[in-house]
């Protein structure tokens, strides 16, 4: 094997690769041969089947199969060879031979940049602390009687905390769209999610009554087809209710699967709204360390990980947004966030490389326990991460990132900025 290294750009390289065509005739040779006890012809036993007839029948197939193999065994020893850490796949571009000639073909391929990991000890972090106070109790508890709300019917004008059912029927150009229509829609007036100008109409309505009004979608609506455009709906009152608070006694307090007093309910609650504000800052410090790892690295990024990482973002757009020809979209509506993934993927992994990090098995379980508590049966969840090595990948490197976070945390002079529950779940 004769193998040219060339360099095209600072992080890209051409590898020109010739194999010798005796090395490929001869594992064809073989492979051939290894078929005379498996081939069956008519009018030839098992195993006398000639060999010009097996390589009439099969020669082309296995020319090809051996081709594939000894230049994908050919491109690792080069690389190999020229001490290349290829970042993706390389892309293969075969050269046209003659029958008996040697086998040229080229490899283009990214290298991994090489670069310095910043001094984090000189590198300052800031990270919200939160505090629950009773009043974030109390509020909880309030959240909690609402749910369970006693609702009666009422013969008054629809007003705020009212609960409305209605019928309603959009329209866009004069026809229907789809997820426009619905019976028996029920909601609380000024508690739902609604689109900005549907829910104002409904004020002062009553029971039976009917009414058509506009309503513009927003610019940036899912749907692009709705997207800023203006609407019609038919809407109807089929029931109005006006709620009341259920009492906070024992009953109430069982109904929630406590045993125990108002005091032990309390007590839960604040339990679920630390760990609630421990999680949330959590993932706010997280995204303040991979902040502060994007400001304090620069280097040169490998073109074909920007390429792929632009390709992932379309197509999770198109299924996230219903986009139609998403593959049409232009590169440069995702071109900067897979520049930042891939610049951020890189100084993760160089931290891991020089800081011999190794997942903490611990943590992991810790995940999976943490993510089986949602759901009824959680040890069909903790089986199946178990037994699913893909999924437990992904919590795997999650765990790995969180370990990063810390890892850099541990460096780096951290200010605590104390602030309110409310303020650190605001965008929950």
């Amino acid at each position: 094997m004769q193998v040219s290294l060339e360099e095209i750009s600072s992080l890209g390289r051409k590898l020109t690769i010739t194999i010798p065509n005796d090395k490929i005739q001869s594992q064809v040779n073989n492979r051939l041969n290894s078929l005379k006890g498996s081939v069956k012809v008519d009018g030839f036993r098992p195993g006398k089947v000639p060999l010009n007839i097996i390589k009439q029948r099969h020669g082309a197939q296995v020319h090809q199969e051996v081709l594939v193999q000894e230049m994908q065994n050919s491109y690792q020893e080069a690389i190999i060879q020229e001490k290349l850490n290829p970042v993706t796949s390389p892309k293969i571009e075969p050269q046209e031979a003659q029958p008996g000639e040697d086998i040229v073909f080229v490899a283009t391929l990214d290298i991994y940049p090489e670069f310095d990991l910043a001094d984090f000890t000189a590198l300052e972090v800031s990270l919200n602390v939160a505090e629950v106070k009773e009043e974030n109790v109390d509020e909880a508890l309030q959240r909690i009687q609402k749910q369970r709300m006693n609702w009666s019917p009422c013969e008054e004008k629809a007003e705020k905390g009212h609960r409305i059912t209605i019928d309603f029927t959009g329209r866009l150009d004069g026809e229907e769209f789809e997820g426009g229509k619905a019976q028996d829609f029920a909601m609380v007036l000024g508690e739902s999610n609604m689109i900005a100008g549907f829910e104002d109409p409904l004020f002062a309505m009553k029971v039976g009554e009917e009414k058509t009004f506009a309503v513009t979608f927003p610019e940036d609506y899912n749907n692009q087809s709705l997207a800023g455009k203006e609407t019609e709906f038919d809407v109807k009152v089929k029931k109005l209710e006006k709620g009341e608070l259920p009492e906070i006694n024992e009953e109430f307090i069982t109904s929630l699967g406590v045993d125990g007093t108002l005091e032990t309910l309390r007590a839960e609650i604040r339990n679920s709204l630390e760990m609630e504000a421990k999680k949330q800052a959590s993932s706010q410090a997280k995204q303040a360390v991979m902040k502060l790892l994007l400001d304090n690295h620069e280097f040169e990024l490998p073109e074909s990980m920007i390429t792929q990482e632009v390709a992932a973002l379309r197509e999770q757009a198109q299924k996230n947004y219903q986009i139609e020809g998403a593959s049409e979209l232009g590169d440069d509506l995702f071109v900067d966030e897979a520049k930042q993934r891939v610049k951020l993927g890189l100084i993760v992994g160089q931290i891991v490389r020089e800081h011999k990090l190794q997942v903490s098995q611990e943590r992991v379980n810790g995940h999976i326990q943490d993510l089986a508590r949602q759901y009824p049966d959680s040890q069909e969840v903790i089986n199946y991460y178990t037994t699913n090595n893909q999924a437990r990948a992904q919590v795997e490197s999650l765990v790995m990132e969180e370990q990063v976070v810390d890892s850099v945390i541990e460096k780096v002079k951290v200010t605590e900025n104390k602030i309110g529950f409310d303020e650190i779940t605001k965008n929950l």
